[in-house]
């Protein structure tokens, strides 16, 4: 075991204020994992899973607590910085693919690569040639695409490719910026049993090979059996399952 974790949470509370009332949706939970392990978040609608993904992935900051990511506290950074670090070591999948409809595939797994572009990015913006930074992202994007099937369907836009193609998409562009951490909420929870099966054995197939720590929210327990260890959130903390 490494002795820095890709993800470290430690006594992480989120209340929220509704009217006059408090809200504790979590309530001191603490988890770790490793680079290269998988961990499934499981639990009843309303325990909080998909809370404690967003805090876990930056969106926004737990009411206490401490969340470290490849041994960093992400939160102590002003908003421009975090968002950088964000774009650059935080994967995310979503239940819905939100693929922009009018860029194609390959156009949408590259979108975060565009979100903070280099110096020497800038200065090529105008060049005829792309530059080698550019290029080599073109090429993963390729690379990565085809590892999910989609060799093919590089150049088609979203309403020309089936849910469970556009979720690849969303796969291949969680992974494009090479993240430390992928986190997924319910990323098979609207593909039908058998794309669903598709997309998660290419989804752990990719965490594999990327080594990238994986978070899964879901009400899956067959996706949530796949991964190395379970967490069970009840009444606002969570327990290994």
């Amino acid at each position: 075991m490494n002795a820095t974790p890709a993800l470290a949470a430690a006594d992480v509370c989120k209340h929220f204020a509704l009217g006059d009332q408090i809200v504790e949706v979590l309530r001191g939970v603490s988890l770790r994992a490793e680079e290269g392990q998988s961990l499934a978040l499981i639990g009843p609608s309303g325990s909080g899973k998909s809370t404690l993904l967003h805090l876990l992935g930056t969106l926004e900051p737990p009411t206490s607590g401490q969340i470290a990511i490849s041994g960093q506290d992400p939160l102590a950074l002003p908003e421009p910085q975090l968002a950088r670090f964000r774009n650059q070591h935080i994967g995310f999948v979503f239940q819905n693919h939100h693929l922009l409809p009018q860029y194609s595939a390959l156009e949408n797994a590259l979108i975060p690569t565009l979100a903070f572009p280099s110096a020497e990015l800038r200065r090529s913006a105008s060049s005829a040639e792309p530059s080698k930074p550019q290029a080599d992202r073109r090429e993963r994007a390729r690379d990565l695409l085809t590892a999910v099937g989609l060799a093919e369907r590089l150049h088609h836009r979203p309403a020309e490719l089936s849910g469970g193609e556009c979720q690849r998409v969303a796969v291949a562009r969680a992974l494009i910026n090479q993240p430390g951490l992928l986190l997924c909420d319910e990323p098979t929870g609207s593909l039908d049993r058998q794309t669903a099966t598709t997309v998660a054995d290419l989804l752990f197939a990719l965490h594999r090979a990327e080594q990238a720590a994986l978070v899964i929210a879901t009400h899956d327990l067959e996706l949530a059996a796949r991964c190395d260890r379970r967490l069970l959130l009840r009444e606002g903390t969570c327990v290994e399952a």
